[in-house]
């Protein structure tokens, strides 16, 4: 490891092999700014971490008010998202979430039963300094509650989760048997936590200051060295989506205009608004995209091969990377940018910064940001002035194709009710429902 100076403190930067972590996956509060702070050890982020949308807040916003019936406000401050690992196999997507400098707990995703809050002790301390309704529980029990199943005095009918009042700490428990009072306790912390002031997302910005600028030029020394000696035959692959468009940013800030291509790929069922987007901030950039597309149609697609799966993909092979080869192959492309990052999948984390994409193995494929956080990625961009993708705030994570094996649940229930025309029209095509499509894409993954 290198540590880097800056106004008297260091930045760790971890090396593996011949890549460098600068983002490490630690994150603390900075309770000054209401911000999340990054390579600051308190919270451990095993996979991918984010600010939140505006969907992702008012989701947690609405499961509190539901189990705790009081408004606990989070669209005008910071909340940080964490995809944490499932804890069943009934589980389809898995959110730890934090905000005013505690862990709320976690948002699970199943078919079937939707979005479920499991709440921490933080959250209830918060709520109880807001007014929310709290039982006690029945004299004896001594002071360790946790894990314990206790009677509590009080009205609880009607009720999942309950705060329990214990004197200088608050407890969150579940309710087992209303009728019998009888609950379990999950989880305990001290009285007293409250709602910080609201900050946005230019506080996070400043945080992350020097960590920000150490990731960028980390970046686009990586990009200028790895390059340094080839004048042509370099595209940038942008999808529009996040990390794509901070690939693009970095390439452009370390090679400048006249070196790169940038390509589009239109796939023929991109999610509406990817390409508007797309266009817009290359034209902020001044940069003249290349936009290709395989020219079939993809509905007849699916219905002749049937519909891809995470194991059979042959959408990407068909609908994106074939005319990639053929760009590539027409403009003597030797070397790809793109925003692939290892936190997005196990499968991303093993490709290596610099390699061969094994699917068009005539071009070196160079990855900028592999070791950022998305969080990072939003800062970058943020600190850039550049505008996230609208879709993030809509509740998408990944803003390709309206239908995608890659997709969570509820991200293809979000396509299916934002764009039903589509999906009619799949119907008529291929004779699959909406259900025919969440029972193929997931049903295996459930009996897993």
């Amino acid at each position: 490891m290198l540590l880097y100076p800056d106004s008297g403190s260091c930045i760790e930067v971890v090396f593996m092999g011949n890549d460098v972590i600068i983002d490490d996956g630690w994150v603390c509060w900075d309770n000054k700014r209401n911000a999340p702070r990054l390579n600051c050890r308190k919270w451990r982020m095993r996979h991918d971490y984010w600010l939140a949308g505006s969907f992702e807040k008012r989701l947690v916003e609405e499961l509190i008010l539901a189990e705790f019936k009081i408004h606990y406000r989070l669209q005008d401050r910071n909340v940080l998202i964490h995809r944490a690992p499932n804890p069943s196999s009934r589980s389809m997507l898995t959110l730890e979430v934090f905000a005013d400098g505690v862990r709320l707990g976690v948002v699970e995703y199943r078919i079937g039963e939707k979005w479920m809050i499991h709440p921490s002790g933080g959250l209830a301390s918060l709520l109880n300094s807001l007014g929310a309704y709290s039982v006690e529980a029945e004299p004896g029990y001594g002071r360790w509650l946790k894990g314990k199943k206790v009677k509590v005095v009080g009205d609880i009918n009607g009720l999942r989760w309950i705060l329990l009042d214990l004197d200088k700490y608050v407890g969150v428990a579940r309710v087992i048997d209303a009728s019998k009072k009888l609950v379990k306790v999950k989880d305990v912390a001290p009285k007293g936590f409250k709602p910080l002031p609201a900050t946005g997302i230019i506080q996070v910005v400043e945080a992350n200051r020097s960590l920000l600028e150490t990731a960028i030029n980390e970046a686009v020394g990586f990009l200028k060295k790895t390059l340094e000696n080839v004048t042509d035959g370099i595209a940038v692959s942008y999808s529009g989506g996040a990390d794509s468009t901070a690939s693009l940013v970095l390439s452009q800030e370390a090679l400048g205009h006249a070196r790169i291509k940038v390509v589009y790929v239109d796939t023929g069922m991109d999610l509406p608004g990817v390409k508007e987007y797309a266009l817009r901030i290359l034209d902020k950039l001044g940069l003249t995209p290349h936009v290709v597309s395989s020219g079939l149609d993809p509905l007849n697609e699916i219905a002749s091969r049937g519909l891809p799966t995470r194991d059979n993909r042959w959408c990407t092979r068909i609908l994106k990377l074939e005319p990639l080869r053929r760009f590539y192959r027409e403009h003597d492309i030797r070397f790809v940018i793109d925003g692939s990052r290892s936190r997005e999948s196990s499968s991303r984390a093993e490709t290596p910064r610099i390699s061969r994409n094994p699917l068009i193995p005539e071009v070196t494929r160079i990855l900028p940001i592999k070791w950022w956080s998305r969080l990072l990625v939003q800062l970058y961009l943020v600190n850039k002035g550049i505008e996230l993708n609208p879709l993030y705030d809509e509740g998408f994570t990944r803003l390709g194709c309206i239908l995608c094996p890659a997709m969570h649940p509820h991200e293809l229930e979000l396509s299916y009710t934002k764009h039903r025309y589509w999906f009619e029209r799949l119907r008529e095509v291929t004779g699959l429902s909406i259900n025919d499509v969440m029972m193929y894409f997931y049903s295996e993954k459930e009996k897993q």
